[in-house]
């Protein structure tokens, strides 16, 4: 129980960093991916949560995402190694949520934004606080 609350700090606190990251500079460190994925390993050596098919799907998920932010669509590498992310620490079930509920703020979002006036079609919009908001959401 300890330790699934320690990643749960460090996950709101990671995303919190990357969520400012993006906003002002428009990308995710590397090295704090990395950095996350070293922590997920050793969670995951600690306590583990799921059943094994659970963090599979979460995979395939987070690869899937991966595969379209290679293939060019609007998402960025970072976006997808950071889901990949998420479903690694929390599993499946928690990684669907967060995201629906991420792509769902951000089409409101962008539709509002799109209405005002404050952005056009082609601009770009930071997903890493969308799945913060959705993360703290799911809490």
């Amino acid at each position: 129980m300890f330790f699934l609350k320690i990643k749960l700090i460090i996950a709101i606190l990671f995303l919190l960093y990357l969520s400012y990251e993006d906003i002002r500079y428009r990308k995710i460190s590397t090295y704090m991916l990395v950095a996350g994925y070293v922590v997920a390993v050793g969670c995951l050596m600690l306590v583990r949560e799921f059943a094994i098919w659970e963090y599979l799907v979460a995979g395939c998920i987070g690869v899937l995402f991966l595969f379209f932010s290679i293939a060019g669509e609007n998402i960025g590498i970072g976006d997808g190694a950071l889901i990949m992310l998420l479903g690694m620490l929390f599993g499946a079930r928690r990684q669907i949520l967060v995201l629906f509920i991420a792509l769902l703020l951000c089409a409101i979002t962008a539709t509002v934004l799109l209405l005002l006036g404050k952005v056009k079609k082609k601009s770009r919009l930071p997903f890493v606080p969308f799945l913060c908001v959705a993360f703290f959401a799911t809490l």
